[in-house]
């Protein structure tokens, strides 16, 4: 069988097919995703790709649950934040540091 792997956080993800892949990029990276209901349509999206694989829709409900956890490891560096509260904390935190060497 051919696949690949993505990672998402701390987690190696072998997606059930190319178009769930394409699915979970968009959900982690918020492409196309603007309310709760894009979330849960693009969760049955994965849902349906992983039940045409072969696993049942209980079995689906768990992968799924499985990559939101995934999505949930995955720590945003602080000089990538977009707030600027971050920002001026990792600039205080790095002046600190600096000072304490």
């Amino acid at each position: 069988m051919n696949s690949f792997a993505m990672i998402f956080g701390h987690c190696v993800w072998i997606p059930p097919s190319p178009k769930a892949a394409l699915v979970a990029l968009s959900l982690f990276f918020g492409i196309g995703i603007n309310t709760e209901p894009d979330i849960a349509a693009g969760e049955a999206v994965l849902a349906s790709q992983y039940v045409s694989a072969g696993k049942t829709q209980i079995e689906a409900q768990k992968e799924v649950a499985a990559l939101n956890a995934c999505f949930g490891t995955y720590e945003v560096p602080p000089e990538n934040r977009n707030h600027p509260k971050d920002a001026d904390l990792t600039r205080l935190q790095n002046t600190q540091t600096s000072n304490s060497k």
